[in-house]
């Protein structure tokens, strides 16, 4: 209860009293103490709602504190802490101190006065400071940093729990100045100890020292101790300082001291151009090649700087050293630099840095390669390279023209041959088919002679159609029927009536090479006979595999000389070449014709006895509807092309007259021009549907032209059909068609199933 009259100070402080009737009229409260933990008086107005917010421990401390109070009569101090929950739940601490001030007759006690103090704060900062000294515990144990101290009047030494850890001794263990000196090692660091703590003492320096210590367990410990003197009025009245293992570290030290001396050693005795460097760029190392390639004397280089060895270093350079010593590392694989007698030279060079303690960069170690020498020879390369291909662009260019020399007239053989076969009397045909064929396969041939370089490499393209073997080796029979008659030989072919009626395969690469090794058999054999073989090794109802042969009664060939007949330019001997002629191609090119098709030609051959050239094949079966028309159906296409009016830009007059031909036989209406010039001119003055382009032409080519009519101003000039009609087989050709203008493009000697389609489906767009 409040004392009447007393003013009320208490209910505006963290720190108030009270007098509490204790006879139990009065609740235990007071008002302010409720405000203080942030709840009215009403809130908690009986004794059982306040004290809810105080831990059973602490209240039964509290009466345990105020029941020894009142059996002593008060001698014993009544003096205890509470804790509290505020309104916000959260916990405050306050000290309760008080004296029982009135008894009754039966030493009973009446009325109590208790002050009160609110010590959050004060607990709060307690707690903290133990965290921090459990924080820097644990942190001193794990970097193993103990602490010392020495009172210089007593003498006193106190020791930290990791400075006891370190020298192995209990905690029960009192140092003593002159005892904690014995256990550094005797001699050199008993010594340092004791000279660094007397100028500590009375110069007042401090020190810094690493010492080997011998633990109780009698190892032997590295330790850094630091001591640091206090003085008052002149005297040193107190030295503090830490203690530190660091044994591991200066093991590390040793090994990598011992890394780098090896390191060295290696580099002096090194069969490569390689040099060692401090932080300073001075020389530590430098391998024999590398005091050879610089012209330098090792006793001479060794401390001193790189840049007054070579005072001539660029700027570049010294920023690449600095990076280095940064710790990066640096490769150039080609860089040059001048002598100093002026000659330019080239090397490959790398910086790498080399380590004095982990993360401590000792300085640089460098390696280089004198490369002037491979350069030059690189150098020279890359001009032989260039005149290599020129030399191959020569030899496109001389292939180009040549490849619409040759192809040109024999698009006129070829093309005049298909118009004869389109409507052949009985007494022709059985010269048409052996001339056509023939035909076809030297325009074969042709293109392997003008694309020697692509069967070479393996580039030729097979073609996989459906064709009648039994009549491609009844054209090869009838081709070359005539010069076995000339010759009087025996010509027999013996053909498997298990063959299917249809294959799919190359019928031209086919007969490429039988027909070279037909006509092989027939130059090398005076007298006896020569014959063809097609067998059937094995079949399956999709598959069929053929072993051909052609076999001859020749001058046969030695066995030392069978490996090399394969290979371009050879033949069994020079006399060979001397008596039956020959390029020495054909076998090669048809050996890689045979096995770009899974095949490989064998020979079993004898000098006097002949020769067997034979290759084995697979080949799907065909059906008879994928059979190949081999010639365009002229009353089946004539008047088909009605209507359109086609421009021929070509100047030569042979493939002229097979154009017009085809296309009036077609229902065209031609014109013709007979170079570039002369058809911009003509599309000028006239609306054609199409134009058929030459591109190699005098006066203006193809290419030129197209370009020129693009160039037109009307729109009907961009949008004009122009198809190219090119005797070029090279690779690149239909890039530049297309590149020039054209819409599309035609081979000499043309198909004229394929110039048909063609002009088919640009009437189809028009029309």
């Amino acid at each position: 209860m409040y004392v009447a009259g007393q003013p009320n100070i208490q209910d505006n402080y963290q720190t108030g009293y009270w007098e509490w009737d204790m006879t139990g009229q009065v609740p235990f409260s007071n008002p302010a103490l409720l405000r203080a933990l942030g709840y009215s008086e009403t809130e908690l107005a009986t004794d059982p709602d306040w004290q809810v917010k105080v831990p059973d421990s602490d209240k039964q401390q509290f009466l345990i504190s105020l029941q020894n109070h009142v059996k002593s009569r008060g001698q014993v101090v009544f003096a205890q802490e509470v804790r509290f929950l505020n309104l916000h739940g959260k916990t405050e601490y306050f000290l309760f101190t008080g004296k029982v001030i009135k008894w009754n007759v039966y030493n009973e006690p009446l009325s109590m006065r208790i002050i009160y103090i609110n010590i959050t704060a004060q607990k709060e900062a307690e707690k903290e400071i133990l965290r921090l000294k459990d924080f820097l515990d644990k942190t001193t144990q794990v970097a193993m940093v103990g602490g010392w101290e020495l009172d210089m009047a007593t003498e006193q030494v106190t020791w930290s729990g990791v400075t006891r850890q370190i020298f192995g001794v209990p905690e029960s263990f009192v140092p003593e100045r002159t005892s904690a000196t014995t256990f550094f090692k005797e001699g050199f660091d008993r010594d340092s100890l004791k000279q660094a703590f007397v100028e500590a003492v009375t110069e007042g320096k401090t020190y810094d020292l690493e010492l080997r210590i011998i633990n109780t367990r009698g190892e032997e410990r590295w330790t850094r101790t630091i001591g640091q003197p206090e003085f008052k009025n002149g005297k040193c009245v107190r030295l503090n300082g830490i203690f530190q293992d660091i044994t591991n570290h200066k093991q590390d030290q040793e090994r990598l001291a011992t890394k780098n001396q090896q390191l060295e050693k290696f580099i002096n005795a090194a069969p490569v151009s390689i040099a060692m460097f401090d932080r300073e760029m001075r020389y530590m190392a430098a391998s024999h090649i590398w005091m050879a390639s610089y012209k330098l004397d090792v006793t001479t280089i060794i401390g001193k700087s790189h840049y007054d060895v070579f005072f001539e270093i660029p700027d570049v350079w010294r920023e690449y050293l600095k990076r280095g010593l940064a710790g990066e590392v640096i490769k150039i694989e080609e860089d040059s630099f001048i002598r100093r007698d002026g000659k330019q030279e080239w090397l490959r060079w790398e910086i790498r840095p080399w380590f004095e303690a982990p993360g401590v960069v000792g300085g640089i170690i460098m390696f280089t390669e004198l490369i002037t020498e491979r350069k030059l020879v690189k150098e020279e390369l890359i001009r032989a390279r260039d005149l290599a291909e020129e030399a191959v662009l020569a030899k496109s260019r001389f292939l180009s023209v040549m490849s619409h020399e040759i192809r040109t007239p024999m698009n006129a053989v070829i093309g005049f041959t298909n118009l004869l076969l389109n409507d052949p009397r009985p007494d022709q045909l059985e010269y048409l088919k052996p001339l056509k064929f023939s035909a076809d396969n030297l325009m074969v041939i042709i293109n392997d002679i003008l694309s020697l370089s692509k069967a070479e490499e393996g580039k030729i393209e097979l073609e996989n159609v459906a064709f009648d073997l039994g009549e491609l080796i009844q054209n090869i029979y009838a081709t070359n029927k005539p010069f076995t008659n000339d010759k009087r030989l025996s010509f027999i072919v013996n053909y498997d009536s298990r063959v299917p009626g249809l294959i799919i395969g190359d019928p031209v690469r086919l007969g490429q090479i039988i027909t070279n090794l037909v006509n092989n058999a027939i130059k090398f054999t005076a007298t006896g006979k020569i014959t063809i073989v097609v067998k059937v090794l094995r079949e399956d109802s999709g598959m069929v595999e053929l072993n051909f042969a052609v076999k001859d009664s020749g001058i046969g060939i030695p066995g030392d000389k069978q490996a090399y007949i394969f290979q371009l330019f050879t033949q069994a001997s020079s006399e060979t070449t001397r008596q039956y002629g020959g390029t020495g191609l054909g076998l090669a090119i048809c050996q890689r014709l045979a096995e770009l098709m899974g095949g490989k030609i064998t020979v079993q051959s004898e000098p006097g006895e002949g020769s067997v050239f034979s290759f084995t094949l697979m080949f799907p079966k065909g059906r008879p509807a994928m059979a190949k028309e081999t010639a365009v159906d002229a009353k089946k296409l004539t008047g088909t092309l009605k209507g359109l009016s086609i421009l021929i830009t070509e100047d030569n007059p042979l493939n002229v007259m097979l154009l017009k031909r085809y296309l009036q036989q077609w229902g065209a209406e031609c014109d013709v021009a007979e170079n570039g010039e002369i058809a911009l001119t003509m599309v000028k003055l006239k609306n054609y549907n199409l134009v058929l382009m030459d591109v190699q032409m005098p006066v203006m080519d193809g290419y030129e032209t197209t370009r020129a009519i693009r160039n037109l101003p009307e729109q009907r000039y961009a949008d004009m059909p122009i198809i190219a009609l090119t005797a070029n087989v090279l690779a690149d050709v239909r890039e530049t068609i297309l590149a020039s203008g054209m819409n599309d493009g035609l081979s000499k000697p043309f198909n004229v199933n394929e110039l048909y389609e063609m002009i088919n489906r640009i009437k189809n767009r028009i029309f």
